[in-house]
Formats: structure tokens, C-alpha cells, sequence
């Protein structure tokens, strides 16, 4: 295992120092399945603040539902009760989705999307279980919402505004009550590449996110030997942030050190502030990247293959993950972990 982590991070090392307890830099830092149930698919890892708990969505016992567990390891509870199956456009019956959770700084509820009422819409439950709280009502979909490090605000993409387009999403602000007993959302971004996936930094001062980056007015080829003006689909997601207090954008990913061909999703900011996780596609490999945010400068962390949605522990020492293996999906976690930049190291 020693030998299998050192080849992994050795792409790193060049400008990463892994700085462990041990005899080397890779001694401390092991993956392992936190659950790894191939009767079920089990995803979207969420640790809670306070670092006791673990939140994921499963359809285990059937539909899909958010469950929970301790954050080393026991016995999972299913903490919604959705209902199975939701009527349609077209009047038929078909599945729930429930989806994405994710946790109020005390630690003492989470928040998760539902189709529960036909669209995409956000709710929030108390870590106890018992009846959801809607607290977003809008057209089109609305999914994974982040709470404020203050707990006041909370951020989320809806394409509440292009309900049918696929690329259609914007980001948008709205109190911890929720649009639904407050005030209306407001809209946060004005972005042409459908921005996704929003966090806040620790501080509060920005909120990182995916999207779609392109030119239109640059041409690019499409296959086949044809040629069109760039555009959504035609480009790739990358990691960008923007201030909460209002400015412009600041791409972080997709600069020239990047690999070609990579498309950028789910960032995961470090409670310390000074890292950003995210997944990485690579021609069809998927694995975890960090970015140091101090040089802006991204480096794998593993090459395990099949590895998304990456989420910080609450001591920035570990990294809970997704792994694919076909049509089943596991919760991992990578342990040990304590990134020390050069430019940090010389300081």
C-alpha cells in the first residue's frame, strides 16, 4: 500500500511537500471504503462541521433518500422519508430524487433537494429526522445549496430564469429562512456558462464554483472534421470564485499548466482556507486535484481513477470521497492528509 500511495502522489512532490508523521511523505495518508455496499449506491458525502457526522445519499431500503452515520465509521440511519414516487409533466409516476446534503454550521440540520413536489427545490431537516421544511418554491431546478460560514445566507444554482434550458443555471443568494416564508432570492451571478456546485470560502468574502468556460468568438472544432463558434457545450466546466461582496469573476482552473482535455467539478474548500478539492475528468479519468489558493496552482491527489466529489473533514486531514465501480457508487475517504505548498513552506 506504501509503495502504490508513493507513485500516486509522486506527479506532486515536484512543487506539493505532503508533510505526514512517519518515515515518509506518503506514510500516514491511506484510502479506504468508508462504505462500500454493492447492493446500493451510496454518494454525496457531506461531514458535518463539528466532524461527528456523515451525511450521504443512498438508495438503500429503496428510493432515494438522504441517510447518516458517525463520521469514523458505524451503523447508517436513513434520516429522510421521502416519498417514492412523484407525478410527472406527462401525469405518469416516476422516482424521487433526493439528492446533495449538506450542513448548517452548528451541525444541527442539513439541507438537500428534492423532487418531492415535482422540480428540483431545496429543504431543510433538523439532524433528529422528522418533517422537511421547504424552502424554495421556484420554477426549473433548484440544487446544491451551501450555507454561509455565519449560517445567514444560503447560495445555490437555479435556472429558475431559462426553466428549459440545460445550461441555463445562475447562481443566486437567499436568508437561512429560505424564499418561501422571506424574502425573494437574489440573483448572485451573470454568467453565460451555467454556474454549479457553489461553496463559500471559510471567511465568508468569496464563493467558489464550476462553469462552463468559453469564447464565443472562438472557433473550435467539434469532430467530424467540422468547425463552430465555441459555445456551452462545446467547452468544458472550470473551478471559478467571485466575491460575495460583488466584482468579477476569477477563473482558477484552465490556465496553461493545466492538462488538456479536463473538465472540473464539485469544489470542496479546506476550513483553513487555504486549499480548494475538486474532481478532475481527464479523457474520461476521474480523480481528486487540489488547488492552492495562495498560487493558484492545481496538483493531483490521487490516481485511483473513478474519484469525485470531494469533501473536506472539519481538521483539513482528510478527504471523503466518491468512487464509481460501474453502476455502483461507494463512499471513500483518503486520511492523513496535511498539504504544505513551497510557497507556503518559504514563507
Amino acid at each position: 500500500m506504501t509503495r502504490r500511495l508513493l507513485i500516486l502522489f509522486s506527479a506532486a512532490l515536484a512543487s506539493l511537500i505532503l508533510v505526514a508523521a512517519g518515515s515518509s511523505p506518503a506514510a500516514a495518508i491511506q484510502f479506504r471504503a468508508l462504505l462500500a455496499d454493492t447492493s446500493s449506491r451510496d454518494t454525496d458525502p457531506a461531514p458535518s462541521p463539528d466532524g461527528k457526522w456523515l451525511a450521504f445519499q443512498s438508495n438503500r431500503g429503496g428510493g432515494s433518500q438522504i441517510w447518516i452515520m458517525p463520521a469514523n465509521g458505524g451503523k447508517p440511519r436513513q434520516l429522510t422519508k421521502e416519498p417514492a414516487t412523484v407525478k410527472g409533466p406527462d401525469g405518469k409516476m416516476i422516482p424521487t430524487r433526493v439528492m446533495t446534503p449538506t450542513w448548517a454550521p452548528d451541525s444541527k440540520s442539513l439541507l438537500f433537494v428534492s423532487t418531492r413536489a415535482g422540480g428540483y427545490n431545496i429543504y431543510s431537516i433538523p439532524l433528529e429526522g422528522g418533517t422537511p421544511k421547504a424552502l424554495s418554491a421556484a420554477a426549473g431546478a433548484q440544487r446544491y445549496p451551501s450555507y454561509s460560514p455565519d449560517g445567514t445566507k444560503i447560495v445555490f444554482p437555479s435556472s429558475r430564469n431559462q426553466p428549459s434550458s440545460l445550461y441555463g443555471f445562475q447562481l443566486y443568494l437567499m436568508d437561512a429562512k429560505g424564499e418561501v416564508n422571506g424574502p425573494p432570492a437574489r440573483q448572485f451571478t451573470r454568467s453565460s456558462g451555467s454556474p454549479g456546485h457553489p461553496i463559500w470560502s471559510p471567511d465568508g468574502k468569496w464563493i467558489c464554483y464550476v462553469a462552463k468556460d468559453f469564447d464565443s468568438t472562438r472557433t473550435v472544432d467539434i469532430g467530424g472534421g467540422m468547425q463552430a463558434k465555441q459555445s456551452a457545450i462545446f467547452s468544458a466546466f472550470r473551478v471559478f470564485k467571485k466575491p460575495v461582496a460583488g466584482g468579477n469573476e476569477i477563473r482558477l482552473t484552465g490556465n496553461r499548466t493545466d492538462p488538456g482535455q479536463a473538465e472540473d467539478t464539485w469544489p470542496s474548500w479546506s476550513r483553513d482556507g487555504k486549499w480548494i478539492a475538486f474532481g478532475r475528468n481527464i479523457k474520461g479519468k476521474q480523480n481528486l486535484w487540489v488547488i492552492d489558493v495562495l498560487t493558484s496552482q492545481a496538483f493531483p491527489v490521487t490516481e485511483l481513477g473513478n474519484a469525485l466529489k470531494p469533501e473536506w473533514s472539519p481538521d483539513g486531514k482528510s478527504l471523503y470521497f466518491t468512487r464509481i465501480n460501474g453502476q455502483d457508487e461507494d463512499i471513500w475517504v483518503a486520511t492523513g492528509l496535511n498539504l504544505v505548498s513551497n510557497a507556503r513552506a518559504r514563507k
